[in-house]
């Protein structure tokens, strides 16, 4: 009948419902595999870092003890390889020994040996049973080899060559030494004299007089000695007078030498070097005709970077000005302030008197007034014995004479012949002859010149301080000889090869070299 269902199929069809995560078994090696993969290693890699062979590591995560050769390791590995995947060691091993159904075996029981009691061949027979604590000998180990089997005859041989080196050398040295304390006496025809010591102190006896006949009898017999004396036993005997020896110095020929008067410095120790005066400022004031004597003028004894502001606050002047370089205030500006980047460098002429400086060196000065009246108070009077550039500046400025032409110095006369060395500053020189010996060798202070002497072959020099050294030849400063705190070697001391290799010096560069030339021309206006 259509519509009716058969009770043997409703009876055999079951139901069919979803599994859940707890359905599944999860099985340590899963857990381990998730874990290695978690930290991204290989087998591998295990291996390489647990210093396990990855057949092991596999076999622990499939549960299979069957895999070790020897079953005693595999809590140790188990152990080992959980705590490499950060695992309990002790929960992981009861699992995998759940799992796998491995059980600890002791380590003299048959389960702990890797060979099995069923891999003993039958034929061996009651031997293979033997116990090995009833029959301490126990027959299966190796016997021990003899002592024959254990030596090489490459080792004899060695042995041998060794014994028959030492005995050679032994014989060797036996055999010089010997040799040496051999001694050898060869016969000769000289026959030994025998030597008869004689008592210089015993006097001998008083001379007896013998009768006549015993003397002709002893003549007559060949054989007649006279009696020796004391006094020629004292002759004989007297010691010889030693002559006083005569010592001589080994620089005897060196010390009788005065450089004063012989060799090379002779002619530098009489020549007149010219004196630097050193208070040169004696001679001038503070005041100076060229400057206005009325307002305020910033003076610049030294380079320094200078900005005025007006009233309105707006710069009216601003530069580095270069040492000798003045500049007055406007008489409008009455309420103008000064900023100096070197404070000791600057001077102030208020109504024709120089006061300052405006600061000590190295030090930076905001916002000074510019009022006349107020800087007279505040500044001293400048002193020129204390700072020469001012001097030299203030010189400069009021000087109506003639003076040479900026940027070429003159030290001597147009028609001195040679070539000068002048020291601006203090620097070590040595000047060589052409065969090599040191003719000069100094350190040459400000203001010290040195006369090079004419010879076939110029000079050579080495200097020290390359900045410090000029060149006054033809009437002419040239130099320096290289840049400051340089080395210069080997440097020809001839007119054409300075005037060709050096320009003519600059007064306006070096500050140093123009107070020497004014002090070596004050001096030579003395002389």
């Amino acid at each position: 009948m259509i519509g009716r269902k058969s009770p043997k199929l409703s009876q055999n069809i079951t139901e069919v419902k979803p599994k859940g995560f707890d359905d599944f078994e999860l099985r340590l090696g899963d857990v381990m595999r998730g874990e290695r993969a978690t930290l991204g290693k290989s087998l591998l890699d295990v291996q390489r870092e647990l210093r396990i062979k990855a057949s092991y590591i596999a076999a622990i995560e499939n549960c299979d003890p069957t895999a070790f050769d020897t079953p005693g390791f595999i809590a140790g590995y188990v152990r080992s390889y959980a705590r490499y995947l950060g695992m309990d060691p002790d929960d992981t091993f009861a699992v995998f020994c759940g799992e796998s159904g491995f059980e600890t075996a002791h380590g003299m029981s048959d389960a702990a040996s890797s060979r099995k009691k069923s891999d003993i061949p039958a034929a061996l027979g009651p031997v293979a049973a033997r116990d090995p604590f009833s029959q301490p000998a126990l027959p299966f180990a190796p016997s021990s080899d003899s002592f024959l089997s254990r030596v090489e005859p490459g080792a004899i041989g060695s042995t041998l060559v060794l014994v028959m080196l030492l005995g050679g050398l032994g014989y060797g040295g036996y055999s010089v030494l010997q040799e040496v304390q051999r001694v050898q006496l060869a016969p000769v025809d000289q026959t030994p004299v025998v030597l008869s010591d004689l008592d210089p102190l015993q006097t001998a006896p008083p001379a007896v007089e013998e009768p006549v006949s015993a003397l002709d009898d002893a003549g007559a017999a060949g054989v007649f000695t006279p009696p020796a004396s004391v006094e020629a036993f004292d002759r004989l005997y007297r010691p010889q007078a030693l002559d006083v020896p005569v010592l001589v110095a080994r620089d005897a020929p060196i010390s009788t030498l005065d450089p004063n008067s012989v060799g090379a410095f002779a002619q530098f120790a009489t020549q007149s070097l010219p004196n630097v005066d050193l208070e040169p400022a004696a001679i001038r004031t503070a005041n100076s005709s060229a400057l206005p004597q009325q307002g305020v003028t910033l003076i610049a004894a030294r380079p320094a970077w200078v900005r005025v502001r007006g009233d309105d606050r707006s710069v009216i002047y601003e530069r580095v000005m270069a040492a000798g370089e003045t500049w007055t205030v406007p008489a409008s500006e009455r309420d103008a302030l000064l900023n100096v980047g070197e404070s000791g460098a600057l001077y102030v002429a208020v109504n024709g008197q120089t006061v300052g400086p405006i600061g000590q060196t190295g030090t930076v000065t905001s916002d000074l007034s510019l009022d006349g009246p107020t800087l007279a108070a505040v500044l001293e009077p400048a002193n020129l014995q204390s700072d020469q550039d001012l001097n030299r500046v203030l010189a400069d400025l009021g000087s109506e004479t003639a003076q040479p032409t900026i940027g070429q110095p003159k030290i001597l006369e147009d028609s001195a012949p040679g070539v000068t060395l002048v020291a601006v500053r203090p620097a070590w020189i040595r000047v060589r002859a052409a065969d090599g010996s040191v003719i000069y060798e100094t350190i040459m202070n400000a203001g010290d010149t040195y006369e090079v002497p004419m010879t076939e072959e110029p000079p050579t020099m080495r200097i020290g301080e390359s900045g410090a050294i000029y060149f006054a030849m033809n009437g002419q400063t040239y130099g320096p000889a290289g840049s400051r705190g340089s080395v210069t070697s080997n440097l020809a001391l001839s007119v054409d090869t300075l005037s060709q290799t050096y320009s003519v010096a600059s007064i306006e560069a070096d500050s140093d070299l123009a107070r020497v030339v004014a002090e070596l021309e004050i001096q030579q206006t003395n002389n």
